[in-house]
Formats: C-alpha cells, sequence, structure tokens
C-alpha cells in the first residue's frame, strides 16, 4: 500500500506540468516560412511605363516632329545686305554673311566664296553702282523646304533640308558700260544657324550662291 501511494505521489507532479503546457498535437508544430521577396516598385513601374527605345530618334519613338517655320523675310533680307556689301566691295561687311564653308557654284564649278569675291573686287569696280538697288525685295523668289518641288519645276536649286531657304535674285542692274558685274540670276542657299538665345529666331548665313558668271 506504501508502495502505491509512493508511486502516485511521484506522477503526480508530471501530471500537472502535462496539464500545464496542454496535450501537444501534430497540427500545432511549427513550419519553416516560406521567404517572401520585398515589393518592388521598380517592377510595378515596369509594368505600367513600358521602356523607352534605344534609339533616341523621333521616329523612331512614334513622335510627330514639329518644326516651326523658317522666317523667308528673314532670309531676304541677308539676301538685301549680301548686294549692299557688294557695292560697297566691303569684305568687311560681306564675309560675316558667309557660312564657314561658303562656295560660288559657277559653270558647273566650286569654289570657295570669299576667293571669288575677292577676284571680282580686284578686276570689276562694283562701287559704280553704290547707293542703287541691285534687285529689289519684292523681286526676289523664295523657296523653302515645303516649296522644294516649285524649285525643281523652275529649274532653280532646291533646299536640301528643312532648315535651308534658297532664295533666287534677279539682277535689275547688272551692267556699268561694257562690264558685266553679275549674272542673269544668283540663287542664294540660305542655311539656318542657331545664336544660341533662348527666345530669338535663329538668323541665316548664305552657304552656296549658284550663278553663271564668268571674269572677263
Amino acid at each position: 500500500m506504501k508502495a502505491a501511494r509512493g508511486l502516485l505521489a511521484a506522477l503526480l507532479p508530471l501530471a500537472c506540468s502535462s496539464g500545464a503546457e496542454g496535450p501537444v498535437f501534430p497540427t500545432s508544430e511549427r513550419f519553416p516560412e516560406s521567404s517572401r521577396a520585398a515589393p518592388s516598385f521598380a517592377a510595378e513601374v515596369g509594368l505600367s511605363s513600358p521602356a523607352v527605345p534605344s534609339d533616341s530618334s523621333e521616329a523612331a519613338r512614334g513622335l510627330r516632329v514639329v518644326r516651326m517655320p523658317l522666317d523667308s523675310e528673314a532670309a531676304r533680307d541677308q539676301v538685301s545686305r549680301f548686294f549692299i556689301a557688294v557695292l560697297q566691295e566691303s569684305t568687311r561687311e560681306l564675309f560675316p554673311l558667309f557660312a564657314a564653308q561658303a562656295s560660288v557654284v559657277s559653270e558647273g564649278n566650286r569654289q570657295p566664296a570669299q576667293a571669288v569675291w575677292r577676284a571680282r573686287f580686284a578686276q570689276l569696280d562694283y562701287t559704280i553702282l553704290a547707293g542703287r538697288v541691285v534687285a529689289a525685295p519684292q523681286t526676289l523668289r523664295t523657296y523653302t523646304w515645303d516649296s522644294a518641288a516649285r524649285a525643281k519645276a523652275d529649274g532653280v536649286p532646291a533646299p536640301a533640308s528643312p532648315s535651308e531657304v534658297v532664295v533666287v535674285a534677279r539682277p535689275g542692274l547688272s551692267w556699268t558700260g561694257k562690264s558685266k558685274l553679275f549674272g542673269e540670276s544668283l540663287a542664294f542657299r540660305l542655311r539656318a544657324k542657331n545664336e544660341g538665345r533662348s527666345g530669338r529666331e535663329p538668323g541665316f548665313e548664305i552657304a552656296e550662291i549658284a550663278e553663271d558668271f564668268r571674269l572677263p
């Protein structure tokens, strides 16, 4: 009897401790937590914003390029300044009107514009017409990129790019006595130049003059 009471006393603390913790069922076992990646905002942005093509050209991106029309009046003014400088035989006023690689095309030959006009000033007297109007502004014909087809139909050089304007002058005064000073027509290829100043229209420079003329 004493042995039974001793065994009961030994088992009683174990039963109490098991009751405090509660029975352990298989469903209460812990499972390793699966790792969850942190949310990526870059991925969300990538879904809503398509990547920009590597080709940065407007055509590749499907954008419509809107170009501001060139100021044809400014191009004609440049031609008027050309004639004024020529009649004064002023290289200081004339040469700044030319582009860096400006040329004169005559009878199929192309020569640097500055060299051509130095030679003409040396052999001909243009100052005799100083103060006269060689080609009136209203007689100047202007061709832009949009009217290139009309230029070809008229048999004059056409603009080669949207940044060019062609102005054709037919001098009303081309002779002084027996000396011929100008050809029947001069076709000026003017190129827009960016002055780098915001809010201002680009100016023009003379890139080419097509004129059938031969020094005596």
